[in-house]
């Protein structure tokens, strides 16, 4: 009897407790009720998409700008106990989630390319959060010579002007050699060869200045002619230095980005890899921004640049909240070359019981009025890849005479190896061959002038000496040269007649005196 009796007290209270347990289960769900239908947890498949989504440095926490609007989405829509759960193991890349969507009891799957008008992706509602920024193009740091090897291409590649420049004054030397050669032989010989040279080197030096002053017409049709090419001159020049001009101001300001053609690196499977084959570019697709700055920063790339989200540049570019505290795009040889507009959006899509018309009316009614709260959250999450504080033409025109340039070392150095190599070879030539065969004379001229001992009767007298020695010496050079010649004369005419003997005769007196 009294075992029966606790049995039955035992059954009482466990009544009790199964009530009261079910009494607080139901006033927790009064105080924090689910809406449907919605479940308590809301399954999200998810790739890690930088600022967008990703996780934080501790590795487990999803973070970014997609949980922060989710959470509020969903606990406003579903209400405020609902549980979003992000698969521990992401996938790889946009592709992989759109494959998957629906599938291992999933419920939403993000982020998901398309546009800020699309409502539907496949059979699924579609809810396009954030609207890309655009689309940056990555490119390599100038080399700080190819700035001045452009200068020197730019100025070869007017050779054509360059080459019109001297036929035209080679003709203008011929033309004033006719017109003043009458009556100026001095300056310009009768001589064809020797007056039109004489002609081109006052034609030439008269096209850029007014002349060198050591050849100038004098007849009135040459100087009439002289006006004329003066002036074509002046055109000439002109045209020269506008071509050279205008080549170096395109090299300098030459930025435009052209991706028709281009050999250039983007992420597997996202949308800057489909906007580099829409434009016909050469696409390689790399899995990581790692490997896409390797490819862009390699010695001798074949890449003209890479394409890259504006937010997820700025990311990589900055090592706030990166995992590892790495800011891989953080490098003095990168630069944004240029943001391509390209619209298009980033969201996310909802699939078995949240495909529901209320929760989808809720949902898009929700994301309107949640605008300024999302652009809130880009400004905190969103960061920018810094650009050089000068621009590409600024480096450009800066680097022409960069003393760190390594064309411009070379040719600093090169002109002071032919200076100190002239120099030396000049020394030599004086030292060993000019002084030596310099006249005697010339030193005790020299000697006997910084004499102080030396008085005025002394100095006129070794004067009268020296004029009288030098005057001596010339005349004995002139009588040895003369004699050659005379010699040289006889032996070719000694089949004169008797009157050129006679001649001769008279010579030999003359060089016996």
């Amino acid at each position: 009897m009294s075992l029966l009796r606790a049995t039955a007290l035992l059954l009482v209270a466990a009544l009790v407790e199964m009530a009261s347990g079910t009494n607080q289960t139901a006033n927790n769900t009064v105080k924090c009720p689910i809406k449907p239908p919605c479940p308590a947890t809301i399954p999200i498949s998810w790739w890690p998409t930088p600022p967008y989504i990703y996780k934080g440095k501790d590795n487990n926490q999803v973070q970014g700008i997609f949980p922060k609007v989710l959470d509020k989405l969903f606990k406003d829509c579903c209400g405020a106990c609902v549980n979003l759960s992000y698969s521990a193991t992401p996938f790889n890349d946009s592709e992989e989630v759109k494959k998957n969507v629906g599938n291992n009891g999933t419920l939403v799957s993000l982020t998901v390319y398309g546009d800020m008008k699309e409502v539907r992706f496949q059979n699924y509602p579609f809810y396009p959060v954030v609207e890309s920024p655009g689309v940056v193009f990555i490119v390599k740091k100038e080399d700080s010579s190819a700035a001045a090897t452009a200068v020197m291409q730019a100025v070869f590649q007017g050779w054509p002007v360059l080459l019109l420049t001297l036929i035209m004054a080679a003709l203008s030397g011929i033309i004033i050699w006719a017109l003043d050669t009458y009556w100026n032989p001095e300056e310009f010989p009768r001589s064809f060869f020797k007056g039109t040279w004489e002609g081109f080197w006052w034609a030439f030096v008269s096209m850029t200045t007014v002349g060198y002053g050591d050849r100038a017409p004098r007849s009135v049709l040459a100087r009439t002619f002289a006006f004329v090419w003066v002036l074509i001159g002046l055109v000439i020049i002109s045209i020269f230095t506008a071509t050279v001009t205008t080549s170096l101001t395109a090299i300098s300001l030459s930025n435009e980005v052209k991706l028709y053609g281009s050999e250039v690196v983007a992420l597997t499977n996202t949308e800057e890899q489909r906007l580099g084959v829409k434009s016909n570019a050469k696409v390689t697709e790399v899995p990581t921004v790692e490997e896409l700055k390797n490819n862009v920063l390699a010695e001798g790339t074949k890449f003209t640049g890479a394409l890259l989200d504006s937010y997820v540049a700025g990311y990589w570019a900055d090592a706030t909240e990166n995992p590892d505290g790495s800011a891989i795009l953080k490098n003095d040889n990168l630069r944004v070359g240029t943001v391509i507009d390209h619209q298009f959006a980033y969201g996310f899509v909802v699939d078995g019981v949240l495909n529901d018309d209320t929760l989808t009316k809720c949902l898009r009614q929700k994301l309107n009025r949640m605008e300024t709260e999302i652009t809130a959250i880009i400004q905190e999450k969103a960061r920018t890849m810094e650009d050089p504080s000068q621009s590409a033409a600024e480096e450009k025109t800066s680097n022409l005479f960069d003393a760190k340039s390594p064309i411009f070392q070379k040719a600093i150095f090169t002109c002071l190896g032919l200076v100190a190599a002239l120099t030396v070879c000049g020394l030599i030539w004086e030292f060993a061959y000019w002084r030596p065969r310099q006249p005697k004379e010339a030193k005790t001229e020299v000697e006997r002038i910084v004499t102080p001992e030396t008085s005025y009767e002394n100095l006129v007298a070794q004067q009268c000496s020296e004029i009288e020695e030098a005057m001596m010496n010339e005349v004995q050079r002139f009588y040895v040269a003369w004699n050659k010649k005379l010699e040289e004369v006889k032996r070719r005419n000694c089949q004169m007649s008797a009157s050129d003997v006679n001649v001769m005769g008279m010579g030999t007196e003359s060089r016996g005196f």
